[in-house]
């Protein structure tokens, strides 16, 4: 299976700024608008409000199990 690799659109840099332009041109009709991506990711917590890294079992703070979602 042949494809194009889109891996480097990922990266920050020249490839990934040249994409928010064509996608700012297509949403909007208008050169000048930029998309915003948006790359943070949600902070996971306890229900004992202690933030957690995300690959915890175990709360350290409390000791409740973790749900994964």
């Amino acid at each position: 299976m042949e494809g194009i690799d889109l891996r480097k659109y990922q990266k920050e840099g020249k490839e990934k700024e040249e994409i928010k332009d064509i996608l700012g041109k297509i949403l909007s009709g208008r050169s000048d608008y930029r998309t915003v991506l948006d790359d943070a990711k949600p902070q996971l917590k306890c229900s004992c409000g202690y933030a957690l890294e995300g690959n915890e079992k175990f709360c350290p703070e409390c000791g409740a199990k973790q749900e994964k979602n």
